[in-house]
Parts: structure tokens; C-alpha cells; sequence
């Protein structure tokens, strides 16, 4: 059981996605100050680890680039015990979640397989899934004994056939996020490869890969989580007795990673999640997070769950925190 860092901040995001933030959210990545952290008069004053703060940033430079005070923030706005309740339904123990601002930090202990199995949650497109180890036993006579019957995605709407609803067959993996919640995560963590903390796995010329590090205090524990639509691989790295390893995730976890993959997808095409329906791309300002306008130069295309794209354009006088929360109602905090 360890701390996974950073590798947990998507579960963090996708719990603000639901909720109603965008990936153009913009929050305040500035000093943060809380008393009475760990006991009497002790002070908890977070830090990113290049020790500079950046000011108003979007949510996906803020996942891509592993921004601390943006993700305390966001757990912050969301509420704690609300984004427990919503990482549970991974596959997390509510009771091993700290009802502390240092979850958005990954301050939870889990083991690498549990990460792997919710890792998974973000590959699949939705789906909650059960590892299992043994496939099947047989006897001396070769006759089978035991047999696993893993529950598996089923991608399928259930139809009225005949006036009856066909329900789903009792070996189908359960949704727990939607399919828009998925893959808006899958398009953040594939910055995380091309733009941000993992471009290590630029190596491995594809673009079908996504994923997030991690890297706990002192460097004690390293991580990378990352998937494809078929394959999800975790990778931890430090001592059977915690100590610095004096390497960052990306220098130590995410090599093993892209190793292990450079094997694993051999000759294997790429597989990108596809996008739901409800899915729209729109053109937006990249300091503000609103809609661009025609004169605007500053701007990329971003992806949103449709009804939660901002509505208000950009404009020379916009503050850049005017779109905290686009334009689900949320109030502004920072």
C-alpha cells in the first residue's frame, strides 16, 4: 500500500467533470495556506514541485502539467467528501480515502494493481471491471473444475424488442462514469504523453496512448498509469522500505512503462477511443477558457460534454478567472 501521488489526480478531475467544470476551467494556481494541517498551529503551505505558481490555468494544462494548487483547489470547490463518495465507484474504499485537501495529491494509499483496475475505468470508456488471476483449474483428468466468468464491457443499447426490454447479460462490466466523462479524460491524459509530464512515451511512436505520473514527497514512490482502448499497464518504482529514490516519476516509472509497452503493443494498430455523441469541439481562448473570438490569436479547439461549453466570448478586458465554471452556475472562488 502506497501513496500514488499525482497518478490519482484524474480520478479528482473526472470527479469535477461530472460535477459540472470543463477542461477549460480555469482556476488559480497560487499559494494556498491551510492551519492547523496536522495539529496545533502547523501550517500546510503546498508547493508544485518546480516551486513556482503560475496563476489562472486552465484544467487540462493543469492535469498535463501536474499542477498542485490547481488540483487542491478544484478538490476544494468540489467537496471532499463529495469526491470520495465519486472515486468509490473505481473501486476505491471510502475508508482508505483521508478527508483531507491532500487527496488531491494522492495522499490515499493503494496498491498498483487497485490503480490498474481504475486506470482501467478511463480505458474502457465507462466500464467498472474485476482483475482476476485464475482463469480455470482442471483435475487429473483434465476435466474442468472451476472456470472464471469475469464480467466484461458490453457496448450495446438495450433495444425494446417486441415490447420488452432487453436487459443486459449478468456477465456485463457495470457503467459508473459516462462515456463523455471517459473520454474527455482519455484527451487529457494523451496531452499528458504529448504536451506534458509523460513524453517519454513519445518513444514509443504512437498517438493512441494516454496516461498520468506520479511522484509521492522525498521522491519515496514513482508511478505511471497509462492505457490504450486495449491495455492498461500501472508501473511502480521505490524501496520495500520507503526512502528517496531522488527520481522523478517521469525518470524512473515511466521508462519501465514504455519498455514494457514497446513489447506488450508490438504490431498491435492503434486503438483510440471513439467519441460519443454527445461530445462537441469548440474554438476557444487559451488564457480565459471562453469562446474565442474572430479577432482572437491566442486559441486551440477543445473538447466538452455538450450543454457545458462556455457561451461567453472572449475579450481583451475578460478576466481570466471569468470562467471558473463556464456556464453551469457554479459560483467564482478564485
Amino acid at each position: 500500500m502506497r501513496q500514488p501521488g499525482s497518478a490519482f489526480k484524474p480520478f479528482i478531475y473526472s470527479a469535477a467533470l461530472a460535477k459540472g467544470y470543463t477542461l477549460a476551467t480555469v482556476i488559480n494556481d497560487a499559494p494556498f495556506v491551510v492551519a492547523n494541517a496536522g495539529g496545533e498551529n502547523e501550517m500546510w503551505r503546498p508547493v508544485n514541485d518546480t516551486r513556482k505558481f503560475y496563476g489562472p490555468t486552465r484544467l487540462r494544462t493543469a492535469l498535463n502539467e501536474s499542477r498542485n494548487l490547481v488540483s487542491i483547489r478544484l478538490l476544494q470547490l468540489i467537496g471532499i467528501h463529495y469526491a470520495i463518495d465519486y472515486v468509490s465507484r473505481f473501486g476505491f474504499h471510502r475508508d482508505e480515502m483521508p478527508t483531507t485537501l491532500s487527496l488531491a495529491l494522492g495522499s490515499a494509499t493503494l496498491t498498483p494493481l487497485q490503480l490498474a483496475t481504475a486506470y482501467a475505468t478511463f480505458a474502457n470508456g465507462g466500464y467498472k471491471i474485476n482483475p482476476y488471476f485464475i482463469n480455470s483449474v482442471v483435475d487429473y483428468n483434465k476435466k474442468i473444475i472451476y472456470q472464471a466468468k469475469p464480467q466484461h464491457v458490453c457496448r450495446f443499447t438495450i433495444n425494446n424488442i417486441n415490447g420488452q426490454t432487453v436487459a443486459p447479460p449478468n456477465d456485463c462490466a457495470p457503467r459508473v462514469i459516462t462515456a463523455e466523462n471517459a473520454y474527455l479524460l482519455n484527451s487529457a491524459m494523451r496531452d499528458v504523453i504529448q504536451h506534458g509530464t509523460g513524453q517519454a512515451a513519445l518513444a514509443l511512436n504512437r498517438k493512441d496512448l494516454a496516461g498520468k505520473t506520479g511522484t509521492t514527497n522525498d521522491k519515496k514512490d514513482t508511478w505511471f498509469s497509462g492505457f490504450n482502448t486495449n491495455l492498461v499497464a500501472t508501473t511502480w518504482m521505490g524501496f520495500d522500505d520507503p526512502r528517496p529514490l531522488y527520481e522523478y516519476a517521469a525518470q524512473s516509472a515511466l521508462p519501465m512503462w514504455v519498455d514494457f509497452m514497446r513489447i506488450a503493443l508490438k504490431n498491435q494498430p492503434e486503438a483510440l477511443q471513439s467519441e460519443p455523441s454527445d461530445i462537441v469541439t469548440v474554438k476557444i481562448d487559451k488564457a480565459t477558457g471562453l469562446l474565442a473570438s474572430a479577432e482572437d490569436t491566442n486559441t486551440m479547439y477543445e473538447v466538452f460534454r455538450n450543454g457545458t461549453a462556455p457561451t461567453q466570448i472572449s475579450s481583451p478586458t475578460s478576466s481570466s478567472t471569468t470562467n471558473l465554471a463556464g456556464n453551469s452556475g457554479i459560483e467564482q472562488l478564485y
